[in-house]
């Protein structure tokens, strides 16, 4: 008989020693298969779950508020303005500070991953109304009064305000898209600062 490197015969296997043990190791192993298969299972409900949750409504109002101090901010620069290129400096910053709010809510809309329940819709839309829906006409209005005070200055006002009326229409675009309720109310919030951005921009185009 053949011996290992110890001298010592090598063990010997029957078919029913393997039998024996394969019936022993079996529920073991059925257990961790279904062990496995339950973590897979939820870790793939999960990740849906966690990723849609991650944007709440809260998110979506605090990137409107955003936009809006931004926006109170400019009116002020605005109304502070009475020409010189320093004197415009503030309200090159002021824009910028809009762009950047509004790029961070345009994403954060892209990002929820399903629509908003009734109550968060109707939420969305009525501090939108009652915030930015106010303010910018209002901001666009005091632009407009002060149009000969900007005259020489018409190139960069006409370029802050297309900037601004693209990063509208794409945010709001994102936004009404994941509203189920109040949507009608939305959408004329939505076409009001639309409305007013327009009609600056028409203004000094001219």
């Amino acid at each position: 008989m053949p011996r290992n490197k110890q001298g010592y015969p090598p063990p010997r296997f029957t078919t029913a020693m393997t039998t024996y043990a394969r019936k022993k190791l079996l529920p073991h192993i059925m257990r961790f298969q279904l062990l496995v298969s339950s973590l897979l299972a939820w870790t793939a409900a999960a990740v849906p779950l966690q990723a849609r949750d991650i944007i709440t409504a809260q998110t979506l109002i605090s990137d409107i508020k955003g936009i809006d101090d931004g926006v109170n901010a400019l009116t002020a620069s605005i109304k502070a303005y009475n020409g010189g290129l320093i004197k415009e400096l503030p309200i090159g910053a002021d824009i910028t500070a809009i762009h950047i709010a509004n790029r961070k809510g345009f994403l954060d809309a892209n990002l929820r991953a399903t629509p908003f329940n009734a109550a968060d819709s109707t939420a969305i839309v009525e501090y939108t109304a009652s915030s930015v829906g106010v303010d910018i006409p209002a901001s666009v209005d005091v632009l407009k009064a002060k149009y000969d005070v900007f005259e020489n200055q018409k190139v960069v006002i006409l370029a802050g305000l297309k900037l601004l009326k693209n990063d509208h229409d794409t945010f709001s675009a994102a936004l009404v898209a994941k509203i189920t309720a109040d949507k009608e109310n939305g959408v004329a919030a939505v076409a009001v600062i639309d409305d007013a951005l327009q009609s600056a921009i028409d203004l000094y185009s001219s």
